[in-house]
């Protein structure tokens, strides 16, 4: 495993997924503002896993007045890649148009859904967790038909108000939706998580999306495997923490 140089301050990588930031709830924002204050001295790399945002609904916003209270947000997350932090981002079906003039904005750098990295001498599977999700039959359908680049281009045809409306709207939908399905079709499903897990020849695979944050075991071919799962913010943070001494801890 690689070392924490002792000169080396900056000897962490974080992991958040979900903050579902919203300027109609200002304590989020000012969560993830104490947050980037916390790990701006000592970390080294910041994962996104998605849903940053409530909803996003275009980077053409960020410069319009419907984008200003987003402004600080983009600015704290630029404080932290001016500062030598790396700064890595996966959609998350609530921000899945963040495209490259937000993440340019940031000094960031947009990952596919699924990637997986070397972390201290761990190879890792990140995303946001949704794919995993797949007895959920009808999001899996709503998921493919949103990320149609026709159905994309026509959303961002519409005035940004417009956008905002409609996003609004397909929110409450999913609100009403969710609450008529079970909790273990909102699940991952396992056998979902074992091929993800075997295709990445991983040890471990970190996600959000569920907003139920736990460590699992899972035994695959004799080895035990690590599926970490990020929660969502509320009143706290809920952030995984992992060290060049290779110790990690799931705070949430």
């Amino acid at each position: 495993m690689s070392k924490a140089s002792s000169t080396n301050t900056k000897n962490k990588t974080y992991f958040i997924s979900d903050l579902h930031l919203d300027p109609s709830q200002p304590h989020l924002f000012k969560l993830f503002h104490d947050f980037v204050e916390k790990i701006r001295e000592d970390a080294e790399t910041l994962y996104i896993l998605g849903d940053l945002f409530e909803f996003w609904i275009g980077d053409d916003i960020i410069d319009l007045p419907i984008g200003k209270p987003y402004l600080p947000i983009i600015k704290q997350l630029r404080s932290l890649s001016d500062k030598g932090v790396k700064l890595y981002f996966i959609q998350g079906n609530r921000d899945f148009l963040i495209g490259k003039k937000f993440m340019k904005r940031i000094g960031g750098t947009l990952l596919p859904d699924h990637q997986v990295i070397d972390l201290y001498g761990n190879k890792i599977l990140i995303m946001h967790g949704d794919t995993l999700c797949t007895d959920d039959k009808g999001y899996q359908l709503m998921r493919k038909i949103f990320r149609l680049w026709i159905v994309q281009k026509i959303y961002l045809s519409m005035s940004p108000l417009k956008r905002s409306q409609k996003a609004g709207q397909v929110r409450n939908k999913t609100k009403q939706s969710t609450k008529q399905k079970s909790e273990m079709i909102m699940d991952v499903n396992q056998l979902a998580v074992e091929k993800s897990i075997k295709s990445g020849g991983v040890s471990f695979l970190i996600h959000g999306h569920t907003h139920r944050p736990a460590e699992h075991d899972i035994l695959i071919n004799n080895e035990v495997k690590k599926r970490i799962v990020l929660g969502d913010w509320g009143e706290e943070w809920s952030y995984l923490e992992w060290n060049a001494e290779d110790k990690y801890t799931l705070n949430f």
